[in-house]
């Protein structure tokens, strides 16, 4: 399959009977003017809908991504060979709780692809669709019902222990004259209106009963591209004022803590899942800005060698934590808690899945967001969500779940122009200053954004020395707890500082007894939970086996040593005085520390604390020979000198 560049192709796509089809324009970050736009044709499959996934081994239709055959066999032409469009409710298939609406994975399998210049949707020969009557609009909750969900959670034990969540509302209304005419005009429409966008697109399944999306999402999810699994996790949004960015407002903005440590903790939520999925070497670029008409983001970018095929690494990525929260599975439950019904697409993915010019397996795919979906009957919805934490304003998370609708709404509603302007960043000349696509306008912004770089762990930004050679691998205990392994990105720095590691499992036959003879270093990860919590099973098991460690390891031999829960686990054996208590002030916060003599900017992540004397002083750091550890987390982005101070903890 070759692509074509007949423009006359768009007049299939104002007729009676119209095919399946997709229009995407992927505007990739720091490419140089506007993308083209995609048009694909093809036949689309549904799987079944019926009971949740996972339920049962088998697989109807497209029921599971991991069923797919996504680029076609060895040897086929390069291009697209399939547009998959994954619900929310694929969470399920990772043991995690969410409201199983039914909706189904839809599969575009691409039987004709073409590449077309953006300027051909402003040919005023183009037939155009008419006015679109829009019915019965507006949100289907007020702001002071969401107010009160915000409020509601911003008490809860969960939201001061350090939880971030992203909760969404939705706004309807019925469209009596929609077909696939209409949603090239709005497809048109958003080109011009909303042209930083990751993805522009439509998607049209055909069929009696067909859905409709139409979009313009700033987030992109999981890509593989020249051998390098890439993500970009983005969190923060500043309302651009109708004048253009106030120059003070931005930098408060950029300098704001709240905001700056929302994005670290979805950066850290991204790496936990990338590690998963690529091999040594994996890096953060940013903070970047990301412009939209009405709204700026910031965004990183993260990359590492992958470790799979493109169709297993879809099947194994979760979606964008900035859809979800963190940490991930704890934000799944809120979600589930506090919204009461299922998210449909919204928060889901559209993946696209094909070979490149080498004949390698490539994948682009989007979170489903600032999306309208359009049912058979003209029943039209658009979901936004404003991430909430401990610290979050109701009313200042309504305003923005107001400006994201406003945002889409406009560029929905307005008029496509005769000739389209390039993008804000291809009207800049190639010298300009940019971040991730979009030109820098003052000195000030450029130099906020590297005074955040440069807060990043060095070892994320820049890398580190190489191991020693031959070491004695590293035991990790997995204290489990949780469906989603936040132990990829532990081991990615463990394994780059000290050499081989091995997980054990705390629940594993004899594993107390395993690492007491271990002749190499032990290491307690971190996870979720309360470490003295005397009705949890799991906590009792890991305290026993924190106690054997203490009491049996030989002297003077390598060290034990715990992070985050692992530490805390490790001073409850080893000190007499030690007692658990709620952290003040959260999770997710960085503060500077002392560690073993140094100062180091930390994350400390876990929502209770270990402190010891009659003064409740808190213990950051154990460094004595045979028991060590942090209290804070070495892996994160926003841990300074993360490398510098595990290699201390297992040297």
């Amino acid at each position: 399959m070759r692509p074509t560049t007949d423009a006359k192709v768009l007049e299939r796509l104002y007729g009676a009977d119209v095919p399946p089809f997709a229009l995407l324009r992927r505007q990739r970050p720091g490419a140089p003017g506007p993308a083209p736009v995609e048009l694909l044709f093809g036949d689309v499959d549904t799987g079944k809908s019926s009971g949740p996934w996972g339920s049962s081994g088998s697989v109807d239709g497209a029921e599971t991504v991991g069923s797919l055959d996504w680029a076609g066999p060895p040897g086929a032409a390069p291009g697209p060979g399939l547009l998959a469009l994954l619900p929310f409710r694929h969470l399920a298939a990772h043991g995690l709780p969410c409201h199983d609406d039914g909706t189904p994975v839809r599969v575009l399998r691409v039987r004709e692809h073409h590449v077309l210049p953006a300027d051909a949707f402003t040919d005023p020969r183009l037939p155009g669709a008419g006015p679109l009557e829009w019915r019965d609009a507006g949100f289907t909750t007020t702001d002071t019902q969401y107010e009160d969900l915000v409020r509601g959670f911003v008490a809860s034990d969960a939201a001061r222990g350090g939880l971030n969540v992203l909760l969404r509302r939705d706004w309807t209304a019925r469209l009596p004259d929609f077909r696939p005419a209409v949603a090239v005009d709005l497809f048109r429409r958003l080109l011009t209106a909303e042209s930083g966008a990751y993805w522009t697109f439509v998607v049209h399944t055909g069929g009696a009963r067909p859905l409709t999306l139409v979009g313009a999402t700033p987030q992109g999810h999981v890509g593989v591209e020249g051998g390098r699994v890439v993500m970009n996790p983005l969190c923060g949004t500043y309302r651009l004022p109708p004048q253009g960015p106030d120059a003070g407002d931005l930098l408060a903005f950029l300098a704001d803590r709240k905001e700056s440590e929302e994005l670290a903790t979805t950066v850290d939520a991204e790496l936990a899942l990338l590690c998963g999925l690529s091999g040594p070497g994996v890096r953060v670029e940013g903070p970047f800005l990301r412009r939209m008409a009405h709204l700026l983001h910031t965004q990183c970018r993260i990359s590492g060698p992958a470790a799979a095929g493109a169709r297993e690494t879809l099947a194994r990525a979760l979606f964008a934590s900035t859809v979800v929260g963190s940490p991930y599975a704890d934000a799944c439950r809120a979600i589930h808690r506090h919204e009461t019904t299922g998210r449909g697409y919204y928060g889901g993915a559209l993946a696209l899945i094909g070979r490149d010019a080498a004949g390698a397996e490539e994948l682009d795919s989007a979170a489903v967001i600032r999306t309208l979906v359009v049912d058979h009957r003209g029943e039209a919805r658009l979901s936004v969500g404003a991430t909430v934490g401990g610290r979050s304003s109701p009313e200042a998370e309504s305003a923005e779940t107001r400006t994201k609708a406003r945002t889409v709404l406009t560029a929905l509603t307005a008029q496509p122009p005769a000739a389209a302007p390039p993008p804000a960043a291809a009207q800049e000349p190639a010298s300009a200053p940019r971040a991730c696509g979009v030109p820098v306008f003052d000195a000030a912004v450029r130099d906020a954004l590297d005074r955040r770089h440069a807060a990043l762990s060095s070892f994320w930004t820049e890398g580190t020395a190489a191991p020693p050679v031959g070491a004695a691998p590293v035991l990790v205990l997995d204290p489990g707890g949780d469906p989603v392994a936040e132990l990829a990105a532990l081991l990615h720095l463990v394994t780059a500082v000290q050499g081989p590691a091995v997980v054990v499992r705390y629940d594993a036959p004899g594993a107390a007894d395993t690492l007491v003879r271990h002749a190499g270093p032990v290491l307690l990860a971190s996870g979720p939970g309360r470490p003295d919590d005397p009705r949890c099973v799991r906590m009792a098991s890991l305290r026993r086996t924190a106690a054997s460690l203490v009491r049996e390891r030989p002297p003077g031999g390598p060290p034990v040593a715990g992070v985050g829960l692992g530490f805390q686990l490790l001073a409850l054996a080893a000190l007499p005085e030690a007692r658990v208590v709620p952290r003040s002030g959260g999770t997710g916060l960085a503060r500077e520390v002392e560690v073993f003599g140094r100062p180091v900017t930390a994350a400390f992540r876990n929502a209770h604390a270990i402190v010891s004397g009659p003064d409740g002083h808190e213990v950051v750091a154990l460094g004595e020979q045979a028991v060590r550890g942090v209290q804070f987390r070495p892996e994160s982005v926003l841990t300074t000198d993360g490398a510098g101070v595990l290699r201390r903890l297992l040297g």
